[in-house]
């Protein structure tokens, strides 16, 4: 499949940001891949091989550029890192994240093999708030937006995710994992009931058994049969929104 790793201009800076897509002239339709708090890797670029193989033209921006260029963490050191890795996340700010899309989305739009229309987003961990909070800014432009393993997505503050739902016109589908000390079973189940009261189309789920981080092969906590289904799920949620030529 062809691949690139491209430079983005931002109003921050360049962004590097992976391209794959199928074999083929296309066009295929536009999917974002948002990264996780581990950071911009290999891995990222390997989740981004598997849904490119299901039919689209994936785009993963580095949301760390302001930071530095390509950072990332390792868990094993988690002591030692675990402030860098919270003032990373912590970078990632609603206003520049829709930045960051939008600057991601206009410098592919001119490749044939990208299709106009409708758009869909996976994000994992911290990403999956990023992938809602796109659905809501950007309604007209998401038709479905996955969310996997995210952490908790409701609490008492303004900029609290869950309060972006009303906002959403696509379809939603996000994965809590079982063993993840914030997404609580009370969390999610406020976080499903936000999307009934305002009728939003989409499933959420608490998958038992896994750890938050489950979709990643290089983390510890990596449970492949949860992987597997994530990515079977994220395709059937893609497909039933939006049709590949």
């Amino acid at each position: 499949m062809p691949e690139k790793e491209i430079r983005v201009s931002t109003r921050d800076g360049d962004m590097r940001t992976f391209v794959v897509h199928p074999d083929g002239e296309g066009p295929f339709p536009v999917a974002l891949l948002l990264m996780d708090g581990v950071g911009y890797r290999e891995q990222i670029k390997e989740n981004a091989r598997r849904f490119a193989a299901g039919g689209y033209y994936v785009v993963a921006p580095d949301l760390y550029h302001r930071i530095g260029d390509g950072v990332s963490f390792d868990l094993s050191r988690m002591e030692e890192q675990r402030e860098r890795m919270l003032a990373a996340a912590s970078s990632v700010t609603p206003e520049g994240a829709l930045a960051d899309v939008r600057a991601a989305l206009d410098a592919v739009a001119a490749d044939p093999a990208a299709a106009a229309g409708p758009k869909l987003s996976v994000g994992y961990c911290m990403g999956a708030s990023v992938a809602l909070r796109m659905a809501a800014a950007l309604p007209e432009e998401f038709a479905a937006a996955a969310g996997i393993h995210p952490g908790a997505l409701v609490n008492d503050k303004p900029d609290s995710p869950h309060l972006d739902v009303p906002k959403v016109r696509g379809e939603l589908y996000f994965a809590f994992a079982e063993v993840d000390r914030t997404a609580t079973p009370e969390n999610v189940e406020r976080f499903r009931q936000e999307l009934e009261r305002h009728g939003v189309r989409g499933i959420v789920e608490r998958w038992p058994g896994v750890t938050h981080g489950f979709a990643m092969a290089d983390l510890p906590m990596y449970d492949r049969e949860a992987a597997e289904r994530h990515f079977e799920r994220t395709l059937d949620l893609w497909r039933r929104n939006v049709r590949k030529s």
